[in-house]
């Protein structure tokens, strides 16, 4: 018997199997996360096209579906009991909010998190001092504040309890009051991440990331900005205002460039042409292995 033929008919009972499965209420599927399994696809075929003895490709083929199978089975599926009542034992959408109060005094604020995986993003005013909200992720967040006269401090992390499971499909928006001064550090894993600084008054912000692509854009309504940017495996866009005198040091390791608008100076070290004579500017730095950086002005 042909392996081709051998190849096909395993996956065909295996995707038979859990069409069954779901079809007959004994699980609730999420087939939309189907796609994050894409790899797998090139590991059959590289096993596919192995010299080696056709009962060991197929050997092969069953461990990687079966790994596979077992990954949606504990990350994406609820089981259903006789009852058909719901069990929870994976990763399931839900929904988490608060807001941090801003108080009369309040005149700089500063912001940590945690970032761990999937999307995040800050934009947009709110009247409170901090508006949080995550969709799709069993990980649960938790906040601290501290307020000292004029400051207040905002710390936002991931529960230790839950830190380490899988958070697919996590998303979290953020909406920050535009009358305080902001410093921002943000500790990220392996996100999207989009941050919208331009409707705020920022004086800092500091971000180490992982794999990760950041999307950043800063504003002109602060007149000195400082950036710090460690990143790994990472794409990094940054938007900065003509308004602004802009300095950029970079010290990165096999990376891919592309910076507009932008004089060298000398090496690792760029500047605007009109970073003298500006009243506002910024100033970055960034660090990055293995990573594609663009950096624009608008």
């Amino acid at each position: 018997m042909k392996f081709r033929n051998i190849f096909w008919g395993i996956i065909l009972i295996a995707f038979g199997i859990l069409f069954t499965l779901e079809n007959l209420n004994f699980i609730d599927f999420d087939w939309y996360n189907l796609w994050r399994l894409w790899p797998v696809v090139i590991i059959l075929w590289g096993v596919s096209i192995l010299p080696v003895k056709d009962i060991l490709k197929v050997f092969m083929v069953l461990l990687v579906l079966a790994g596979s199978i077992y990954y949606m089975l504990n990350d994406n599926v609820q089981w259903r009991n006789a009852d058909h009542d719901y069990t929870e034992i994976s990763s399931r959408a839900v929904n988490q909010e608060f807001q941090v109060p801003l108080e009369d005094s309040v005149l700089t604020a500063t912001l940590k998190m945690e970032m761990a995986a999937g999307t995040f993003d800050l934009r947009d005013i709110t009247d409170q001092l901090v508006d949080f909200k995550k969709t799709g992720s069993i990980i649960d967040y938790k906040y601290s504040v501290k307020q000292e006269d004029t400051d207040t401090k905002i710390r936002i992390m991931m529960e230790e309890s839950i830190r380490y499971k899988s958070n697919n499909g996590n998303r979290v928006v953020v909406k920050l009051n535009p009358d305080p001064v902001w410093n921002l550090d943000f500790e990220v894993g392996a996100a999207e991440v989009n941050l919208d600084f331009s409707d705020f008054k920022v004086n800092s912000v500091d971000i180490e990331g992982g794999a990760a692509a950041f999307n950043l854009k800063f504003g002109d309504l602060y007149h000195e900005i400082h950036v710090d940017i460690e990143a790994g495996a990472s794409s990094i866009d940054l938007k900065v205002p003509e308004s602004s005198g802009c300095q950029l040091k970079i010290n990165t390791v096999l990376s891919g460039r592309t910076i507009s608008g932008f004089e060298k100076v000398e090496h690792g070290l760029y500047r605007t042409a009109n970073f003298d004579e500006s009243e506002n500017k910024i100033y970055m730095e960034v660090d990055a292995a293995v990573s594609s950086y663009t950096i624009t002005r608008y």
